[in-house]
């Protein structure tokens, strides 16, 4: 039997989340696509013979309990129950956190897992790999993810797999250093939103089997500050007249990455993009080339209005007005933040339930549009794309997807 092990325990996240309905049992049944990455805690087992049978926890966060309510603790519970081993040991389990708490980023349930797998393998394997996906489900909706890893489709309340191709890529965290959201609190925001009526629109993330996220790459992103440093005449003088929320308030971005390409300008919170044609947009291959374009950011949910440079150049003040009137057309996104009115704009439904509620969350989706909220909690993920560091907010770049769950190392 080993006396030492020490076992990698890999953070998650949601690269879909749909709530589709509420169970008997006051969970809820998910359709989700889950991922795990190469953020982790790490647990450093310690089994030795005893006179009477006892678990103790340590480790390097003070945000987290060393006891009973450890979710550690209740794995290590369970598999001694479970397994009825009849000797009494000293059990010792230092948690070397690197996972934020409360983060949607499964931390918990992932040092669970782990510790469910390390004792099976220092007590010899007495669980089949069945047999601990069953005690991972007792104890919550991650834990099986975080045993077998990889990309897969979860159901259920999270509990049920099903294995997806692997595809790596890169993947970058941030999170409000000074805000965790707990997954009660998310899930009662979200019942409270919605009364518990099921989706009306799933987005999946996958489009011709590969991923689908309306993702910009660091390629985009240095092309768009280039764009924005180097204006065309009839963009700058558009911009000096929608820039600080000159329109009623309504905030602009230009030259914005959204999916594969770079608009304009934007304005988020109304989802209307901007478009400026010069006359080589006449020509038939371009008009091809802007109606793919507009086609696809329509099926991101935006609404795209065109006008030739002509038009701020001679008639800048029926630009405005007709800027004006399409604004005051089209529903604010969540009535004071802007961010919430339809579920369908969300990949995460939970996110849809909290944002509104939080300036920390709606200044992270302002700056970065196409990032999205992990699980329940507070982090947000991008997907080709590296997050600023700034006061206030906990970044993590250069992450990938892995295929594997917990492992010992």
């Amino acid at each position: 039997m080993l006396n030492t092990i020490k076992i990698q325990c890999p953070a998650k996240i949601n690269l879909t989340l749909k709530i589709t309905g509420k169970r008997d049992d006051g969970f809820h049944n998910l359709d989700s696509i889950m991922q795990t990455i190469s953020l982790f805690d790490y647990l450093t087992i310690k089994v030795e013979p005893s006179d009477k049978t006892e678990i103790i926890l340590s480790g390097t966060s003070d945000e987290i309990p060393y006891n009973e309510k450890n979710l550690v603790y209740k794995a290590a519970t369970l598999f001694l129950e479970t397994t009825k081993i009849k000797s009494d040991y000293r059990i010792s389990i230092f948690i070397e956190k690197n996972i934020p708490v409360a983060a949607g980023l499964a931390g918990g349930s992932t040092d669970a897992a782990g510790t469910l797998y390390g004792l099976n393998r220092i007590f010899d394997e007495p669980l089949s790999r069945k047999k601990l996906h069953e005690l991972c489900a007792k104890l919550g909706s991650d834990l099986n993810l975080c045993l077998e890893g990889g990309r897969q489709k979860t159901s259920g309340r999270g509990e049920i797999l099903e294995s997806l191709p692997f595809e790596e890529f890169d993947v970058s965290l941030i999170k409000p250093i000074n805000l965790g959201i707990s997954a009660k609190e998310a899930y009662t925001k979200f019942g409270e939103k919605t009364g518990n009526i099921p989706p009306t629109l799933s987005l999946p993330l996958k489009e011709g089997g590969k991923l689908h996220s309306h993702k910009f790459t660091k390629a985009a992103q240095y092309n768009a500050k280039n764009l924005r440093k180097n204006l065309t005449d009839a963009e700058q003088i558009l911009w000096q007249h929608i820039r600080k929320e000159q329109i009623d308030g309504n905030k602009f971005r230009r030259q914005q990455p959204i999916g594969k390409y770079i608009v304009d300008f934007v304005c988020q919170p109304k989802k209307l993009v901007i478009e400026l044609d010069g006359g080589q947009h006449n020509e038939s291959i371009n008009i091809d080339s802007d109606k793919e374009r507009t086609e696809y950011l329509n099926q991101a949910g935006y609404k795209v209005i065109r006008f030739w440079n002509n038009d701020i150049f001679n008639n800048i003040e029926g630009v405005l007005e007709y800027i004006k009137e399409i604004l005051d057309s089209l529903p604010t996104r969540g009535g004071g933040s802007g961010w919430g009115v339809s579920r369908s704009d969300f990949v995460n439904d939970l996110e849809w339930a909290v944002i509104d509620d939080y300036k920390e969350l709606q200044q992270i989706k302002e700056k970065y549009p196409s990032s999205i909220m992990s699980g329940s909690g507070s982090t947000y993920f991008g997907l080709g794309i590296d997050f600023e560091n700034e006061n206030g907010y906990w970044v993590k770049n250069g992450l990938k997807a892995i295929p594997h769950g917990v492992k010992e190392v």
